[in-house]
């Protein structure tokens, strides 16, 4: 019989659940989101190995979570009736996953669209039957293995799937399942691109992965699919804006292409955040606001961000912030809801932290004049 468990919830400054970090009377674990980006995957095995350090220096599982709990970005510490609740909230796919999945796609790259579109219409029922080479044993008697024989015409249409931005690292599809085409034969242009990672990617790992989509229907499925997508997209210089105009988050305008970060310091490791591309006002202020206020809480506590990342990475936010701050107010969005900003950085007490390092060297400034003086 499965026990309780609790666990805390993970989520990126930008608002992106990075996925769950539990615990039972003797164990400490994560649980990643499956749909999440490259770089909450990346995050949660950070978070991961603080509450694993934490637990091996002699904390509690439960404390473990407790103290998790304390840092920006962490949910409190909820009940769960067992792992398998946890690992169901961690299929969850939201649409800001199928938005940052459609972002990958080169909707400007019409020639690459063309491409596609001749690679697919010119398959044959010839290209799609596919002949496997070796399989046989050898005169030493060693077996040779098996592999697909993929005509040229079925290699182009493979690459062209490359070509307009459909296989990207941004969807991790070992750790997904396989999308499949609805009763109509079509997918949605986010497991498009889904499938089109898992089935590109998957023939590196597994030969016959390209072969087992042709003959299933899937691959044609994808192209298909994508193919209805762009059809469906304004041409560039119409409504809505291009991309580069348009705020990556919610998809308003007027935007403005700029980068925020975030560093946290730590006694021997460092991490860094980035995000960047194009943002509203509005948006760009909920993460200026939300990277700054972590890097004045947490940025300071080794002696290369004292003086150097730390100063730097503020200093750098300010600069790029002004560029949001001219903006006019944006117009409705058009992918989803819009970052509340919040209060400004100066009204946020975790940005007083950043007072302990500068009054701790102002003190060991004024010690050390007043010891030579």
């Amino acid at each position: 019989m499965s026990s309780p468990v609790h666990y805390v919830t993970l989520t990126a400054p930008d608002g992106e659940i990075i996925g769950y970090v539990w615990a039972d009377a003797t164990v400490v674990d994560l649980v990643h989101r499956s749909a999440g980006s490259s770089g909450a995957y990346e995050a949660g095995t950070e978070w991961y190995r603080r509450a694993h350090d934490a637990h091996k220096r002699g904390l509690a599982p439960l404390g473990v979570l407790t103290m998790l709990s304390r840092e920006p970005g962490v949910g409190p510490v909820t009940e769960a009736p067992d792992v398998a609740a946890i690992e169901e909230l961690a299929r969850v796919v939201t649409p800001d996953d199928d938005r940052r999945l459609l972002n990958q796609l080169d909707r400007d790259n019409a020639d690459a669209w063309r491409e596609l579109a001749d690679a697919f219409d010119a398959l044959t029922d010839e290209d799609r039957d596919i002949k496997w080479g070796g399989g046989q044993k050898l005169a030493d008697g060693v077996y040779h293995v098996a592999f697909p024989l993929y005509g040229e015409p079925l290699e182009r249409a493979v690459q062209a799937l490359s070509r307009v931005g459909a296989v990207t690292p941004e969807h991790r599809w070992i750790d997904s399942p396989m999308p499949q085409p609805a009763s109509d034969g079509r997918l949605s242009a986010a497991d498009a691109v889904r499938a089109a990672t898992a089935i590109v990617r998957g023939e590196r790992f597994s030969d016959g992965t390209i072969a087992r989509a042709v003959q299933n229907g899937l691959l044609d499925a994808v192209a298909e699919s994508l193919r209805a997508w762009y059809a469906q997209q304004p041409p560039v210089g119409g409504a809505p804006p291009a991309p580069g105009n348009m705020c990556r988050f919610c998809g308003g305008s007027p935007a403005v292409d700029v980068t925020f970060r975030a560093h946290r310091g730590l006694v021997i490791l460092m991490g860094f955040k980035k995000t960047d591309g194009p943002m509203c006002m509005t948006c760009g202020l909920a993460v200026y606001r939300a990277y700054t206020t972590h890097t004045l809480c947490q940025g300071w506590w080794s002696p290369l961000s004292l003086f150097i990342f730390a100063p730097l990475t503020l200093v750098r936010n300010v600069l790029a912030v002004r560029g949001v701050k001219r903006l006019p107010a944006p117009g409705p969005g058009t992918l989803g809801p819009r970052y509340d900003p919040g209060v400004p950085v100066h009204r946020r007490p975790r940005a007083y932290v950043a007072l302990v390092p500068v009054l701790w060297v102002l003190f060991m400034i004024v010690t050390g004049l007043s010891g030579g003086a």
